[in-house]
């Protein structure tokens, strides 16, 4: 048997190369790839956006957690003022008139249970009577639980 050589078999030249197909690409991306795309990117607008609208509540503490309680007329008068400033930012301008009890009652109606009234009364004396003594750890609790229960 004689080799068959290319040259003298006219049929063998008409022969062409196998092309492979392009391979598979990622784009345009299945629904279901669109979906958690933008799922993903929806979690993390709202991460951004949650911590960004409660980054006050963080600096509020870490202010709260700054006061000296060696003195309870001041520490009360620094509470009162850290307490008047967010609700002026970040509540109602009408509170900056508030005062005594009137004070004590937009208070706790802003996180809709009663945090200051039943204990802590003579909170809202103590701009206006200096010699009443006040407990500064149960002001102080009663100030970190009212900015974290805060809406606004």
């Amino acid at each position: 048997m004689n080799p068959v050589s290319q040259s003298t078999n006219p049929l063998l030249e008409q022969l062409k190369d196998i092309h492979l197909p392009d391979p598979v690409s990622w784009w345009p991306l299945a629904w279901p790839w669109w979906l958690l795309l933008t799922t993903a990117i929806g979690i993390i607008i709202f991460t951004v956006l949650y911590y960004k609208k409660n980054a006050w509540r963080k600096l509020a503490i870490k202010q709260l957690n700054a006061f000296e309680n060696n003195n309870s007329v001041e520490y009360s008068l620094e509470c009162n003022r850290l307490l008047k400033q967010i609700c002026y930012n970040k509540i109602d301008k009408s509170c900056a008139s508030l005062n005594s009890m009137a004070w004590l009652e937009y208070l706790d109606k802003q996180v809709k249970h009663a945090i200051f009234l039943p204990q802590l009364q003579s909170f809202a004396f103590i701009p206006d009577d200096p010699s009443i003594s006040i407990d500064t750890n149960q002001l102080k609790q009663a100030c970190l639980l009212w900015i974290r229960k805060v809406r606004c």
